[in-house]
Parts: C-alpha cells; sequence; structure tokens
C-alpha cells in the first residue's frame, strides 16, 4: 500500500492542509510543535481508527471546534486507487471507503495496514501490560478476524459479568457468562500464544542486524491463567466469584496477560541501555510491518516520528538494512535528512504544510 495525498480540515492544531504523498520516501520537516506528528497520527487512522498518540478521541478535532474530516487517497494490493474518508468528533465518528460507509470497524481493521514508529513506543517496554497488549490485540485484530470477534465478545462478557459481581447474579447467570466468557478466553490464549511465536522470530532477526553484538533478544508470552480447555477456565472463574465480588471486578483472564521482551542482561525494562531500548522497539515495529506484509499480501506503510534521528549510526545503519525494501516510509525530524536526495520533503509550520 501507499499513501497518494491526504487532505486535513480541523484535525489538532491543523485548520486545512493537503500533502502529496506520492513518492516512496516522504519527509517532515520543521521545528518541534508545528504538527509533524499531527499529520503522522492522521494517516495512522486508517489502520483501526485509534491514533498511536492517545485514547482520547476528543483531544484529535481542532480546538474549539469540535468536529475534524480527514481524506487520505491511497494506492492498494487488493483495491487499487481508494478513498477513505474519517470524519470524528462531538457529531460521533463516521468512516466511508470509496463513499461507502463502513459501520463495523471489523470490516475495517487490517485493510489499509500502517505502523508507527515514535518515542512513545518504549512504553511497549517500560509502560504497563495495559500497553503491550494493546501492540498484541491491535497486530492480531489486524491479520485475524476470528481474534478480533473472540476479543470483542470477550471483553462484552466480562463487563456483563463484572455487572453481576457488583449487582449480585445467580449462580446460573454467573454459570452462563462464565462458559461462554471461558470459549473466547481459550482462543485467546493460543492466538496470543501463536502470535508472539512469530513475533520473536522476526524481532531476533531484526535486532541482530540494529545491534553491534549478540545481545539474545527474547520475547515470551505471559498468560495470566494458564489452561488447555474451556471447562478448565470456567472452574478458575467459578472458584474466583467470591473474591472477585469483593473487588467488583474480574481479576483472572486474558484482559491480564503480558508479555516480557529481555536481553541477555535480563529485562529489557530494567537492564536494557536506552540504545538498547530504542533498538527493540525499532526491531519490534518492523517486526509487526513484516507480519502484517506476509499475512495480508499488502505492504504496510512505516509512519516515523523523529525515531531515525534518535538511533545511533550503527542502529540507524541496521534499521535500513532490516527495512523491507518495498515499504512507503513517511517519515519526521527537526533536521533534514542526511541523504536527502532520495527523499520528498516538505515543511510543516504552524499546522501548514509547504514545500522544502
Amino acid at each position: 500500500m501507499r499513501f497518494l495525498k491526504l487532505r486535513l480540515n480541523n484535525f489538532r492544531n491543523i485548520e486545512f492542509a493537503e500533502l502529496d504523498l506520492h513518492a516512496p520516501r516522504n519527509f517532515l520537516l520543521g521545528a518541534n510543535g508545528q504538527g509533524k506528528s499531527n499529520l503522522l497520527e492522521a494517516m495512522s487512522l486508517v489502520m483501526a481508527l485509534r491514533s498511536f498518540r492517545t485514547q482520547n478521541a476528543r483531544a484529535l478535532p481542532r480546538k474549539d471546534i469540535g468536529q475534524y474530516a480527514l481524506v487520505h487517497e491511497v494506492e492498494h494490493e487488493a483495491y487499487g486507487a481508494t478513498q477513505i474518508e474519517v470524519h470524528g468528533g462531538r457529531e460521533g465518528r463516521k468512516l466511508l471507503v470509496d463513499g461507502e460507509t463502513i459501520s463495523r470497524l471489523g470490516d475495517f481493521i487490517g485493510r489499509f495496514p500502517v505502523v508507527p514508529l515514535s518515542s512513545s513506543d518504549f512504553q511497549l517496554l517500560r509502560g504497563s501490560p495495559t500497553e503491550r497488549r494493546r501492540f498484541l490485540d491491535i497486530t492480531l485484530s489486524a491479520i485475524d478476524r476470528d481474534y478480533y470477534d473472540a476479543l470483542r465478545q470477550y471483553h462484552r462478557g466480562v463487563a456483563e459479568r463484572n455487572r453481576l459481581l457488583k449487582n449480585g447474579g445467580s449462580d446460573a447467570e454467573f454459570d452462563a457468562f462464565e462458559a461462554e466468557i471461558a470459549s473466547h478466553a481459550v482462543c485467546l490464549v493460543e492466538k496470543r500464544r501463536q502470535g508472539v511465536l512469530r513475533l520473536r522470530t522476526v524481532l531476533q532477526e531484526v535486532y541482530t542486524g540494529l545491534a553491534a553484538a549478540d545481545e539474545g533478544p527474547e520475547m515470551q508470552f505471559q498468560p495470566n491463567v494458564e489452561v488447555g480447555a474451556a471447562s478448565e477456565f470456567a472452574n478458575v472463574l467459578a472458584a474466583s466469584r467470591k473474591r472477585d465480588a469483593l473487588l467488583g471486578a474480574t481479576q483472572k483472564g486474558p484482559h491480564r496477560d503480558d508479555i516480557s521482551i529481555s536481553l541477555h542482561v535480563g529485562g529489557a525494562k530494567e537492564y536494557a541501555s536506552d540504545g538498547q531500548q530504542r533498538g527493540l522497539c525499532v526491531a519490534l515495529r518492523i517486526a509487526q510491518a513484516s507480519l502484517f506484509q506476509e499475512t495480508l499480501r499488502v505492504a504496510p506503510v512505516l509512519l516515523v516520528d523523529d525515531v531515525l534521528g534518535e538511533l545511533d549510526p550503527h542502529r540507524r545503519s541496521g534499521f535500513w538494512s532490516a527495512c523491507p525494501e518495498n515499504l512507503q516510509i513517511i517519515a519526521t525530524g527537526t533536521e533534514p535528512p542526511r541523504d536527502a536526495s532520495e527523499w520528498a520533503i516538505q515543511t510543516v509550520a504552524g499546522g501548514q504544510v509547504g514545500p522544502p
């Protein structure tokens, strides 16, 4: 896939802007706080209608406006020239593909894959398990509709069980919900286990090219509950009812799964250097892009938000060696790229986009 054009209206600090993105490598140049990241954020919404910068959709419309509109023109391996419209704000969210309204996220997620690389990726190592689960959920939902459906049904079931825990429910009600939750939970755990194995293989290959030595990158799935059958997990939930009722929430299940990422020296969060952590985050995103390309048969677009300039020369060289050659890259920075002749450069200042 490749972005061709992007038009924005009242998105973040941008009143109106139009970008030509036909080139395989596009660079958005400007000082901090001018809107470069906002442009990448707008492009990232074509993946799953989620920002890579915030979970608060109310922050996306321009201040005091309340509604934004984005029009993406892309060239796609399966669909050809395609127009994607995203409208959001106080009036709700609306999505159209070639003029047709898409009402179900499951019919959209993963069709137009993008992979963002930004400083916020540090949270994949330093943040809570929620950050790592979100990364895994978006990755697997994009390539596996069954996973997406199981995830939706699981969270819906847990929310209903939590309601019963707070308001009091009969054993029959709990039995019914827990049996349904258990089947989705076992599906999620198995698919997450397989997904992490696939990501780990690529992560190890990519990171080896980024690192100065063999640092033994490792990635392991850590399920909150280790069960092999739905009936076993249903028994776990049944045995936890009294304790869960005291806390008012379901304490065990895939909504508490985690992923561990480490090097020879130990856990990446605790023992990896700043440079090693940057390399791991970049390798993890390239592994995600490789998984998308392999499974979806669509080349994802890399959105690189002021990251390459933060890598040391060895890791920067390793990034280009590991990055699949046929991917479009849209990057930002406060200084022009060193190989400027290979990039289509546009400047960003005060929410306005112009020539270099």
